[in-house]
């Protein structure tokens, strides 16, 4: 009988059981050896009394079988609860909230420092400048830092207003990006330092930034003492001023530093920052709001109030307690996911999906022959077991992936495409997906979202001794991006929800630039054109800046040479002769000397009283 017709004859009951009869007799003679062979999948069963469903497998070598937990779409998950019972009912609307502000300060809404202001409020910047003041004063009384002390030896107070022009120039800074800090204050032609130049000098601006602090009086024993009242009020304004949406995702952020005296800085090998201060951070998945976070102490520092169930499960719990309750969907990585967590989660009506290690205790045991599964399934395969009020599912992508919920079905499924290598090429293809791990793959992203609009522009400034300024100015980024990312949030559903419209800002960039224009005190954009070195006469003739420069650089006696002429710009009398023209020399790249010499030693005039 030819070979393609054997297919249309079947055995006879009679030879089947013939067929098993000879093959139990030849497993019983070669009992005990171990057999190598490559698992074929050929059927699919169900397991509701939680015994295995089996697949038959076969190979080249031997037809030895073996059984392997599967369940996949064909098998319909009938296990999970009414969805009524997942319900979202948050205490307040979603999104910004508008409850504390009357329709009359809606109205005062006009620019986007407004809700920069929001965050960065007048009783904050107080509590700095007293701070700073009180501090600046005894290290002054001390005998330390007098260069940055006023004319009398004492310290010239620092005001809210003056704070506030501080903090226009870091958000400068942080989307004008130079060399170090004194290029920002250089008259070089390279480097066009008007803009800052006129709003504090540099001497200034580094004394604010050596003797900022906090609090008055720190607490040794207390590792956050200079920068906690400010982490407190950041977390609660951001807390109070916007309400996440259903979806949040847990997650780690790591801030950039390099202070190794800190006492809490981290190393992780595999992580973009790798050097840094690491905080816990619970972002809107939607958005990217950072709605909580704390700093890690470390291992010896940190209090972990229930240590049998482990940090992560204390970090998840801390951080999501106001919002428990109310039906959110908490996403978290294989760090944090752990049956306890899921299960204490569901007794406050919040849901965790989160990805699960091998070796987690939410791990079902039917998963933990990850390597058979792989043997047997391809890519886009999928198993799912329920036990409980959790669906567990794993799927085949590039890798193996484990994900719990208490509020998806097992056997749902939805397509991705894969980028695969055939033999004429890379080619996309339509992969099976279960619908929790797509759901999962959509809303963990909330932090890194948050991570990657605070890492843009970071409000970042050099220093060498004070580690915690790096939390600091971190901060001032959760407040801008929190006021960039927060407040660009804000500013953005306030367009949308209010007939009162802001000026249109687009992104982060315009939002910070917009921010520095209005702190640092520069109205209007015509304000900062640039400026043409222009000669300009006066009614009185005074010595020429240039040649007093020139004379006392080289140990020369200063000479009598007295001009009319001064430069409009930088406002500096300067020779105009054909014999001598110390105008040109003035702006050209070898006046730079002369620049400095009068900027630290020359006299100070004003041009007005001398038209």
């Amino acid at each position: 009988m030819d070979d393609e017709n054997e297919s249309d004859y079947p055995l006879s009951e009679d030879e089947e059981e013939y067929l098993d009869l000879l093959l139990n007799n030849q497993l019983e003679e070669e009992n005990g050896r171990e057999y190598d062979f490559v698992p074929v999948l050929s059927s699919q069963g169900s397991c509701e009394d939680g015994s295995q469903s089996t697949v038959s497998t076969s190979a080249s070598q031997d037809p030895l079988a073996t059984s392997l937990y599967w369940k996949d779409d064909k098998d319909f998950d009938d296990g999970m609860k009414d969805p009524r019972t997942f319900s979202f009912k948050p205490e307040k609307a979603p999104g910004l909230q508008f409850g504390f502000l009357t329709r009359q300060s809606l109205k005062a809404f006009k620019k986007p420092v407004d809700f920069l202001y929001l965050f960065l409020t007048h009783q904050i910047v107080l509590q700095i400048c007293i701070a700073t003041n009180h501090h600046a004063e005894q290290l002054i009384a001390k005998g330390q830092n007098l260069s940055y002390s006023d004319s009398d030896g004492g310290w010239n107070q620092v005001t809210v207003a003056e704070m506030y022009r501080f903090f226009g120039i870091v958000i400068y800074m942080s989307i004008v990006n130079l060399p170090n800090l004194e290029k920002y204050w250089s008259r070089s032609p390279l480097y066009d330092a008007s803009v800052v130049d006129k709003v504090m000098p540099i001497i200034r601006f580094k004394a604010l930034l050596s003797f900022l602090q906090i609090n008055c009086d720190p607490d040794k024993d207390d590792k956050l003492t200079r920068i906690g009242l400010l982490l407190d009020h950041v977390q609660n304004v951001s807390q109070s001023m916007y309400h996440p949406y259903e979806a949040v995702s847990v997650d780690e952020r790591m801030v950039s530093s390099k202070h190794q005296y800190s006492g809490i800085r981290q190393f992780i090998r595999d992580k973009p920052i790798r050097f840094g201060i690491k905080l816990w951070v619970l972002a809107d998945a939607l958005s990217g709001y950072t709605y909580a976070f704390y700093v890690y102490l470390g291992k010896k520092r940190t209090v972990i109030c229930q240590k049998s169930k482990g940090l992560a499960y204390n970090v998840v719990m801390e951080l999501g307690k106001n919002i428990f309750q109310q039906g959110y969907r908490i996403y978290t990585d294989s760090f944090y996911t752990t049956q306890h967590l899921a299960d204490d989660l569901l007794t406050k009506r919040t849901f965790l999906i989160g990805a699960v290690r091998r070796t987690s205790s939410a791990m079902p045991k039917q998963f933990k022959d990850i390597e058979q599964f792989e043997k047997c399934s391809a890519r886009g395969d999928f198993r799912w077991h329920r036990a409980n009020c959790f669906a567990y599912v794993q799927w085949r992508d590039c890798k193996t992936v484990t994900v719990i919920s208490p509020i998806h079905r097992g056997s749902d499924v939805s397509y991705c495409h894969r980028t695969v290598n055939e033999r004429k090429g890379f080619k996309k293809k339509k992969v099976v997906q279960p619908s929790v791990i797509h759901d999962y793959n959509t809303n963990m992203g909330g932090v890194d979202k948050s991570n990657q609009m605070l890492n843009k522009y970071p409000c970042y400034i050099k220093s060498k001794f004070h580690w915690w300024k790096v939390i600091f100015f971190h901060c001032i980024d959760i407040m801008i991006v929190n006021s960039d990312n927060n407040s660009f949030i804000i500013l953005t559903e306030f367009n949308q929800k209010t007939s009162n419209k802001v000026e249109n800002i687009s992104n982060q960039l315009e939002y910070r630039e917009a921010l520095a224009l209005s702190l640092m005190d520069i109205h209007s954009s015509d304000e900062t054109e640039k400026q043409t070195c222009m000669p300009a006469c006066l009614d009185k003739r005074i010595d020429c800046s240039y040649c007093n420069a020139k004379a006392s650089l080289k140990g020369n006696k200063t000479p009598s040479t007295k001009t009319n002429i001064y430069c409009s710009k930088c406002e500096v009398p300067l020779c105009l002769r054909k014999d001598r023209n110390c105008f040109t020399k003035w702006h050209s790249v070898g006046g730079e000397e002369a620049k400095q010499w009068v900027k630290e030693r020359g006299r100070k005039r004003s041009f007005i009283n001398l038209h």
